[in-house]
């Protein structure tokens, strides 16, 4: 159940969202941009709770700092009214109700808007103009690696291009603790500026 409204081109983020959701591998992950002048700190405050600059996820985030995040934005959508929904082999919570009646759980969505996990911005192609570069050099890292990834583009939006396995069989390789380690290093290594 980590997946956002919006897409976070962040490969982590996309295996860790189909990996807690049983979601599809073919859908994109989620993208979110970045709020100027945040930190990128990914810290949670009392009881869950996250400010603003809190929300930032940094630079090949582990699952723990993704998890944090957005343990807090989805425990914001129980607190506006969103219920925690049973879901197949576990996987429930607010998101799977959200999903069954958007328009009637949207306004609580809206109400934690602030609170929402932002993507590092090294993976926003709007902020990065090195994008693209830096997202074949992740996939060649992956790859070199023994992980079986592709690019994968959702329509025509610069946005919408992420890292993901080739096939749902590659799938479990990939979200296996190993399989998000390469990833975690080869984002780093791709996407920090050389």
């Amino acid at each position: 159940m980590r997946k956002a409204n919006v897409k976070i081109t962040g490969l982590a983020v996309l295996l860790v969202s189909l990996a807690a959701c049983g979601g599809d591998p073919e859908a994109p992950g989620p993208q979110v941009a970045e709020i100027p002048g945040a930190t990128r700190s990914a810290s949670a405050g009392p009881a869950g709770s996250i400010s603003g600059a809190d929300r930032q996820l940094p630079l090949g985030a582990t699952k723990q700092e993704i998890d944090r995040l957005y343990d807090a934005y989805y425990a914001c959508w129980t607190q506006h009214g969103v219920p925690s929904a049973p879901g197949r082999d576990g996987n429930g919570g607010p998101l799977l109700s959200y999903k069954v009646d958007q328009k009637k759980y949207q306004p609580a969505v809206d109400a934690c808007a602030d609170k929402e996990p932002l993507g590092a911005p090294e993976l926003d192609p709007h902020q990065n103009p090195n994008f693209a570069d830096d997202l074949r050099e992740q996939l060649q890292c992956v790859r070199n690696q023994g992980l079986s990834m592709e690019i994968r583009q959702d329509g025509t939006d610069s946005a919408s291009i992420w890292v993901a396995p080739e096939t749902k069989a590659n799938l479990a390789k990939a979200n296996s603790d190993a399989g998000r380690e390469i990833q975690r290093q080869c984002e780093i290594s791709a996407f920090t500026k050389k």
